[in-house]
């Protein structure tokens, strides 16, 4: 990485953002050493997804709102590399943008967080549930046909901060998040057959430009089990056409004896969960590519 003078890293402005940035200059450091943070400079950014905080997801755009300034400053030359939660990423980047590396997955678990340190069955009838996503929603629905479901918005510190103020009984967040800000409050985590992830979820993505000399250096961050997973997810949320719109679940798991198979667990629904699909299979290791894609198709006509 001699021929770079400076490399400027962009990212949200939230302490989750920052806390991955961390975790990508962390793997930098362990391949490139030490003397790389010279060159590092950190961008931080208010996304428009960060600017409408009182609006649902759904009604104002797509996952695209969580990147759209850090995109628009990666394609004018005003930052090189952009740290994502992959989830947040659109299938479908801004021409010029590609995915340059994903790092090793954390735990891709949901999971819920209650005000009275009870479990989800536990809950008391007709309890106040938070959450933003209508994947989580419609699955919990699934779960607990009485609870009421409440639109929650702002970082996982604002969303906590609510919960304990007695807005809501309980709230659903990404396990994930709150191991790399260091959370230790009760919680428990909701097994993936009762809840399936969001695609891409518990893996931070590095965007790069399509033609930048760093695509070639950022490719050795790459877990390669956590790509090949992510993108039997990805594959098969953008035969789907899957947006902030559409309850989709997906976890893929390479089978690391054989490294032959894959087990994928999805779901889908539609917007109001009256037509829910929920199951699992297996793909090849050497076309889970098409089998993915070939899936959501499938599963796109079924809905």
């Amino acid at each position: 990485m001699e021929y770079r003078k400076r490399i400027i890293v962009g990212s949200r402005q939230s302490p989750l953002a920052k806390a991955q940035v961390n975790i990508f200059l962390k793997s930098l450091k362990i391949i490139f050493g030490a003397t790389f943070f010279n060159k590092v400079e950190q961008k931080l950014f208010k996304t428009s997804g960060d600017k409408f905080l009182e609006k649902k997801i759904s009604t104002i755009g797509n996952k695209g709102l969580f990147t759209k300034e850090i995109d628009e400053a990666q394609l004018n030359f005003k930052i090189d590399i952009g740290v994502h939660s992959l989830k947040d990423l659109p299938t479908k980047l801004p021409e010029g943008l590609i995915i340059g590396a994903v790092l090793k997955r954390d735990n891709p678990n949901d999971l819920i967080m209650t005000r009275d340190k009870v479990k989800l069955k536990d809950l008391k009838k007709n309890a106040v549930v938070g959450t933003s996503s209508i994947r989580r929603a419609v699955q919990l629905k699934k779960l607990r046909p009485d609870i009421e479901l409440k639109e929650i918005r702002g970082n996982i510190e604002t969303r906590i901060n609510k919960l304990k103020n007695g807005r809501f009984d309980a709230i659903i967040l990404a396990y994930a998040g709150l191991k790399r800000l260091k959370i230790k409050d009760h919680y428990e985590k909701i097994d993936i057959k009762k809840m399936i992830p969001s695609p891409g979820q518990g893996v931070i993505a590095i965007v790069v430009r399509k033609n930048d000399n760093l695509l070639s250096l950022l490719k050795r961050l790459n877990d390669q089990k956590t790509l090949i997973e992510s993108e039997c997810e990805r594959n098969f949320l953008s035969a789907l056409d899957g947006s902030c719109k559409t309850p989709i679940g997906a976890l893929a798991r390479l089978d690391l004896k054989t490294k032959s198979k894959i087990l994928f667990h999805y779901m889908a629904a539609s917007s109001d969960g009256k037509k829910f699909i929920k199951d699992k299979t297996y793909f090849d290791t050497d076309n889970y590519c098409n089998m993915s894609f070939n899936l959501g198709k499938k599963i796109k006509k079924m809905l």
